[in-house]
């Protein structure tokens, strides 16, 4: 690599989604991962193609790259820079798309500089799509075996005035909203007309779909009883048999489909970087847009 096309890699690495991974991924490990957030997904080259974007083969940084980057806990790592190809993505779905691969991968999100694991998300949980809202009663019925009952109605529900308990659910009933509750997980149900690539292509001919949020339940206090791989398993577990039921499809929060409440939980990963604020940027130079 040219000193020239080393100062300018650096720019965009800086600014476009980057996913920057522990350890080389084919191109066709990646093009399955991919797949997920995108059927019609295609390799060219080392390169995925999806969706308006494309994601580039892995291109690996050394130490020296690496201490440019301001990431000096690691001696290697493998970038995958995710671009618009053609007209533009649409809105944040390349900055989703690097988060969901790099949580996939066991790595690292960076965009314009910034670097994050997408593991860290406290909403890494799953998002059930059909193609309208559930009968009011079937869903409550349907929930009743999937939640855990709750036995009182938390003060945050009672706020919003007409909920009401039944058998353990809690529910409100709106003309184009509905929530559902038990005692540890929220389940919201709204219409939208963001649809993610993955839903599109099961749901072509959609202009609005029905996003179904299921979530830990979060007290008026910020009090969240269910956490961790616990609650990805089980608000995985709810968002499953509600597609199943009423024909839909899950993603995860970065539009990724998911078959499996185990799909939710990210594989084990090293320590993440931490930046250096001492590190020296050899590059002057403003960045580069991506």
């Amino acid at each position: 690599m040219s000193w020239l096309s080393n100062r300018l890699l650096l720019g965009h690495l800086r600014t476009g989604p980057t996913v920057l991974a522990p350890a080389k991924t084919s191109p066709a490990a990646l093009l399955e991962i991919l797949s997920l957030a995108d059927p019609g997904a295609r390799a060219d080259g080392e390169d995925v193609v999806l969706a308006g974007i494309r994601v580039k083969g892995g291109l690996e940084l050394a130490e020296a790259e690496l201490r440019k980057l301001m990431v000096p806990d690691e001696d290697r790592l493998w970038a995958h820079r995710v671009v618009a190809e053609g007209p533009l993505p649409m809105k944040g779905f390349d900055k989703g798309t690097s988060e969901g691969v790099a949580y996939r991968l066991g790595g690292w999100a960076m965009t314009r500089g910034e670097m994050r694991d997408p593991a860290d998300d406290d909403h890494a949980g799953p998002i059930a799509y059909l193609g309208d809202l559930p009968p009011h009663e079937e869903m409550i019925a349907l929930l009743r075996e999937h939640l855990r009952p709750a036995e009182s109605m938390p003060d945050v529900w009672q706020k919003a005035g007409s909920a009401e308990l039944l058998d353990g659910i809690i529910h409100l009933e709106e003309e184009e909203f509905r929530m559902y509750g038990g005692a540890d997980i929220l389940v919201s149900a709204a219409y939208t007309t963001d649809i993610p690539p993955a839903v599109r292509a099961v749901m072509g001919y959609a202009t609005r779909v029905v996003k179904v949020d299921v979530r830990p339940f979060e007290d008026a206090d910020g009090t969240v009883t269910l956490t961790g791989d616990q609650a990805l398993l089980d608000t995985g577990t709810a968002a499953l048999a509600v597609a199943d039921a009423f024909h839909g499809l899950v993603t995860d929060l970065w539009g990724f489909q998911i078959s499996a409440p185990a799909d939710l939980v990210p594989p084990d990963r090293p320590t993440p970087p931490s930046p250096a604020p001492e590190a020296i940027d050899e590059d002057p130079e403003p960045d580069t847009p991506a």
